[in-house]
């Protein structure tokens, strides 16, 4: 591999490494600080992305519980995982299958377009329950955090440039 392929990778994947490490980043508040804040009739309920999950469990609504946790918790994950792995392989260069990769980076993109349903649920339920006295929810910082990892997220992956993943294929199968 020449220098000048070489250094116009690392170029090419600068951006996006940046903002995954930045959205991996982001998920720690996102996971740690509360999400909502819930008042009714005097009581007070604070919530993290992972006690809601819990609460609605507990209040025997598992799919809802379910689709919380697979949409706040397993898929950001996941997505930063999946992320990880083809900015690895795209730094290591010469891919045994880069057509598999191409299809993780297809369902990554395709994903990030649902990742902002849990930001729109909280601030459509903030804005519908305003019953002064008796009840109020209040979007916490934890959402803020979480909406901007699932924007650096969405950035990352817009950044990755999946030609990459093919440099390099056509020399290795001249070569054989």
């Amino acid at each position: 591999m020449s220098r000048r392929f070489l250094r116009l990778k690392s170029e090419r994947l600068a951006n996006p490494t940046a903002f995954a490490i930045a959205a991996a980043a982001m998920l720690v508040p996102a996971n740690v600080l509360p999400i909502l804040t819930t008042r009714t009739m005097g009581q007070v309920r604070t919530d993290t992305i992972f006690s809601g999950t819990v609460a609605l469990w507990r209040q025997e609504l598992w799919a809802i519980a379910a689709i919380v946790f697979v949409a706040s918790i397993l898929i950001p994950v996941l997505k930063l995982a999946g992320l990880g792995w083809l900015l690895v392989a795209a730094h290591r260069g010469r891919m045994r299958d880069p057509r598999r990769l191409t299809r993780l980076y297809e369902a990554l993109d395709f994903i990030g377009r649902w990742s902002m349903l849990d930001v729109f649920l909280v601030a459509f339920l903030a804005g519908l329950v305003r019953f002064g006295v008796l009840s109020n929810i209040e979007p916490g910082q934890g959402i803020a955090a979480f909406a901007l990892a699932v924007v650096l997220t969405a950035l990352a992956t817009h950044a990755f440039d999946p030609r990459v993943l093919w440099r390099g294929q056509a020399t290795t199968e001249a070569g054989r």
